[in-house]
């Protein structure tokens, strides 16, 4: 099946409530399956437009796409996991709205994009994506990711309990929509992006970090600390664990030197005189090393804050008043200074 055709024509958006539902509106007005409102680049709010751009914020993984040929270390070129074998991996099903997270794990959650409105209407793919075969891809590797996902009843129950499933779609309605979806997938016809299904973020930021240049921001800062205590305390942790293999190893040359044979051995003396410097002077160096990176890091962003505080506020057209109040007063000041 070619890659610029619609995956499935069943009508899965059945409203409960109204006689009309929202799939079968009339021409060409999908206004009412759009969210409230969307961020658009430059961090404005605006209402929604039908247009590419929206699209393309909405379905399109470049970021991944860039690093196509490294996603071998971040996951298995495998479809992902049903989400009731999600939940006996103590994963905890996140929502987020970027493309670029969905089936994107960390610890214990799992990012997943919900499934907006427009994708389940047929008309809706005609009108606005099978033209576009970057869009096509992805939204056709995005339905077949959840035709993965949601394979028995107790999945389909627990996309809806989690939103990531309108309330409206019934089980027998879902269950013809992966049929058809899974009749006409091909690899082939897919973002390559679905190819892979679960992708480790840790993995991701290492791959970001090394080979995009991104050393402090990684992939994404999402698992990131968001106190910079807390990031001292994880360091500090894990020097701690180290001290305690380091103390180990001294513990034991102390009583290997208090053994007539070992006191004898050159080479152990040698040993025990290099570890025990080394043991003195790693862990400071370590603790300023950490210092050194936790400053380094908030140096980077407060000036990445300040800068985009400046950009923003042009773009917003508005001038910081207390910066104005502050200069008109230091200017009463002087003036109200007696002269000699």
């Amino acid at each position: 099946m070619g890659t610029l055709c619609i995956p499935f024509k069943t009508q899965v958006l059945r409203s409960q409530e109204e006689p009309k539902a929202p799939s079968q509106v009339s021409g060409s007005d999908f206004s009412e399956l759009l969210p409230a409102s969307r961020r658009t680049t430059n961090d404005h709010i605006v209402v929604p437009q039908l247009d590419r751009s929206f699209l393309q914020q909405e379905l399109l993984v470049r970021r991944l796409n860039d690093i196509q040929d490294w996603l071998w270390l971040c996951g298995r070129p495998m479809p992902p996991r049903p989400l009731h074998h999600q939940i006996l991996l103590s994963r905890e099903i996140a929502i987020s709205e970027n493309p670029e997270l969905h089936l994107v794990w960390s610890k214990n959650r799992m990012f997943l994009k919900p499934i907006p409105l427009y994708l389940l209407v047929p008309d809706f793919w005609a009108t606005h994506i099978i033209h576009d075969e970057e869009l096509t891809k992805c939204a056709r590797g995005y339905l077949y990711s959840y035709a993965a996902l949601i394979m028995y009843q107790s999945d389909f129950r627990i996309a809806q309990e989690k939103g990531l499933l309108p309330l409206s779609i019934t089980w027998d309605g879902w269950r013809n929509l992966a049929k058809e979806v899974l009749d006409g997938h091909a690899y082939a016809s897919v973002n390559p992006r679905y190819w892979y299904g679960e992708l480790r973020l840790s993995r991701l930021n290492k791959i970001y970090r090394i080979r995009k240049g991104f050393i402090l921001r990684g992939y994404s800062k999402i698992a990131a600390h968001t106190v910079y205590g807390d990031l001292i305390r994880d360091n500090f942790a894990a020097l701690a664990t180290i001290l305690g293999y380091v103390v180990i190893v001294l513990t034991a040359m102390q009583v290997g030197l208090g053994v007539e044979r070992l006191q004898e051995d050159e080479a152990f003396q040698n040993a025990s005189y290099g570890f025990t410097v080394f043991s003195i002077i790693a862990p400071l160096a370590a603790g300023i090393g950490i210092f050194l990176v936790v400053l380094i890091v908030f140096v980077s962003n407060w000036i990445a804050t300040k800068n985009y505080e400046g950009k923003r506020f042009q773009k917003m057209g508005v001038e910081p008043f207390w910066r104005e109040d502050k200069a008109k007063d230091k200017g009463k000041s002087r003036a109200t200074e007696p002269t000699d």
